[in-house]
């Protein structure tokens, strides 16, 4: 079978509990540094494709021209049928990609909070691991919907899940751990960002350890329904 390519925008936003669960479930699967200069493979040479966070936003293609590339390989995939999970900013590059527009907020997101399912959501086994689990949300930019698309999930004001036939996006955050979430509140950018939107970063990472063994079945559950719902049955 075919591996699944897990394309990695930046240094500090890896693969976290998907990884674990890829390995938890025996498939092949390797992470593409797009951040390094690692080109995005072909849509004929992968199972799957997951595409993590960053800090960059979708339109940043002058500074960051690897995400034209990614563009051009989630289109391909939801073409060919070749599941995608698009997460933040894989969720906003996802929907650019397929007509849509990703832009600015007026607010930034950082909470540990669940989302509102709507009822297409609550069929969807990817979205519906998450219901009634707070997930890390944490975000400036949001997006408009591409053409054909279902919108799964809200919250916050803001579309936290969306499909489009095998490739879907979320906006909250399931593949971070709690080291990891900490290492964004630390300093700089990532902090502040927090603190402008209201929530002190101290007590969200403290909060979301804390919550460590249910976050941690969730995100596997989550995971695991993106494999089963496409990347283990195989794309030719």
């Amino acid at each position: 079978m075919k591996p699944v390519a897990v394309l990695q925008n930046e240094a500090d936003a890896p693969a976290g509990y998907l990884g674990i669960t890829l390995d938890r479930l025996g498939l092949d699967w390797y992470a593409v540094r797009l951040d390094t200069g690692e080109p995005v493979p072909s849509v004929g040479d992968v199972a799957g494709v997951a595409v993590l966070g960053g800090a960059m936003g979708a339109y940043d293609e002058e500074a960051f021209p690897f995400l034209a590339d990614e563009k051009r390989l989630l289109a391909a995939c939801t073409e060919r049928g070749v599941p995608v999970l698009g997460i933040c900013l894989g969720c906003q590059l996802l929907a650019d990609a397929l007509g849509g527009r990703t832009y600015l907020s007026d607010r930034a997101e950082v909470v540990f909070a669940p989302i509102v399912p709507n009822e297409a959501g609550r069929r969807d086994p990817v979205v519906a691991a998450m219901d009634g689990h707070r997930v890390v949300r944490f975000h400036r930019d949001t997006f408009d919907l591409p053409p054909g698309a279902t919108v799964l999930a809200t919250g916050g004001g803001f579309i936290q899940a969306f499909r489009v036939g095998r490739s879907i996006g979320i906006q909250p955050h399931p593949e971070v751990t709690p080291d990891l979430l900490a290492s964004w509140l630390a300093d700089g950018g990532g902090r502040a960002l927090a603190i402008a939107s209201g929530t002190d970063p101290d007590r969200l990472v403290a909060e979301f350890r804390a919550a460590e063994p249910r976050t941690a079945a969730m995100a596997s559950a989550v995971f695991e329904a993106w494999t089963t719902g496409g990347v283990r049955v195989g794309v030719s």
